[in-house]
C-alpha cells in the first residue's frame, strides 16, 4: 500500500506542476456557466449581434432548470469528453516511450501499483473538475432560474461521474496497449462516440451499455423511472474493472518496456 501512496503521490505531483488541476477545473466551470447563460440571454445575444431581422421579434420561450441542468452535461459530453481524451492520452504511453516507465518498473514496483495509482489520480483530477462544473451550472441556475431538487441533482451526476470514469478508462486501456499518442486519442475518442450514438440506434439491445448512463442522468434530474439502473451499473462496473484487468496483464505478459 506504502507503494501504491508513493506511485500516487507522483501522478498528483506530475498533473499539478502541468497545472492539470489549475485549467480542467476552469475549463468545466467554464462550460458550466455557459448553458444557464446563454439559455437565459439568448434572444439578448441574438439582437446585439444582429441575428434577427429588422422589426422581427421572436420570444424564446425561457427553458426549464430541468433543461437547461440536462443540457449543461451535454456540453460536458461534446467538449469536457474530448479535453479528458486529449488530456489522459499520453499517462502511459508516454512514460513508456521516454523510458520513465522502465525506471520505474524494473524497482520492485507492481504492474498493478503502477496502473491503479495513474487512475486514481486521473479519477481525482476528473471528479474536482466534475463537481465544480456541476457547482457553476448549479449556481447560475439558481440565480436565473429556478433551485434544483439537491437529491436529484445527485442522483444525476451520480450516473454522469460514472461514465466520466468509464471514458477515462478506455483512455487509459488504450494509452496501455499503444505507443503513438495520436492513435490512442482517436481510438479512445472514437469507442466514446460508438458508445453515445448506438444505444439511441439499437435501444433495445444495447440498453444496458454504459452510453446509456447519459439518459439515465436525464432521467435522473427530471423525475422519470430509472428502471434498470442496477444491470446497467453492474455492466458498467464490470467493464472498468476488466479494462483495468486486461491492461495489467497485457504489461505483465508483452514485451512492454520495449
Amino acid at each position: 500500500m506504502n507503494e501504491f501512496h508513493i506511485l500516487l503521490k507522483k501522478e498528483l505531483t506530475d498533473m499539478w506542476r502541468s497545472y492539470k488541476f489549475f485549467w480542467m477545473p476552469l475549463l468545466f466551470i467554464s462550460l458550466g456557466m455557459m448553458q444557464p447563460l446563454t439559455s437565459y440571454y439568448l434572444a439578448d445575444l441574438l439582437e446585439e449581434f444582429g441575428g434577427l431581422p429588422e422589426n422581427a421579434i421572436i420570444e424564446f420561450p425561457i427553458p426549464s432548470a430541468t433543461q437547461v441542468f440536462t443540457e449543461t452535461f451535454s456540453q460536458f459530453s461534446q467538449i469536457g469528453v474530448l479535453i479528458i481524451a486529449l488530456s489522459l492520452m499520453g499517462m502511459f504511453a508516454n512514460e513508456r516511450n521516454k523510458g520513465i516507465a522502465q525506471m520505474i518498473l524494473t524497482k520492485p514496483v507492481s504492474y498493478r501499483n503502477y496502473f491503479l495509482s495513474k487512475w486514481t489520480a486521473a479519477i481525482l483530477l476528473i471528479l474536482t473538475s466534475f463537481v465544480m462544473g456541476v457547482a457553476s451550472a448549479l449556481y447560475y441556475i439558481h440565480l436565473l432560474f429556478e433551485p434544483l431538487a439537491s437529491k436529484s441533482v445527485l442522483v444525476s451526476s451520480s450516473y454522469y461521474f460514472l461514465w466520466l470514469i468509464f471514458v477515462l478508462t478506455v483512455v487509459l486501456f488504450f494509452s496501455c496497449i499503444l505507443k503513438k499518442t495520436a492513435a490512442v486519442g482517436a481510438a479512445g475518442i472514437l469507442i466514446v462516440l460508438t458508445l453515445t450514438v448506438l444505444p439511441s440506434i439499437f435501444k433495445e439491445p444495447l440498453k444496458w451499455t454504459p452510453g446509456n448512463l447519459q439518459s439515465f442522468a436525464q432521467k435522473a434530474i427530471q423525475g422519470d423511472s430509472l428502471y434498470g439502473t442496477f444491470p446497467l451499473v453492474t455492466v458498467t462496473l464490470f467493464l472498468i474493472v476488466g479494462m483495468g484487468a486486461a491492461a495489467v496483464y497485457y504489461m505483465k505478459k508483452t514485451e512492454w518496456l520495449k
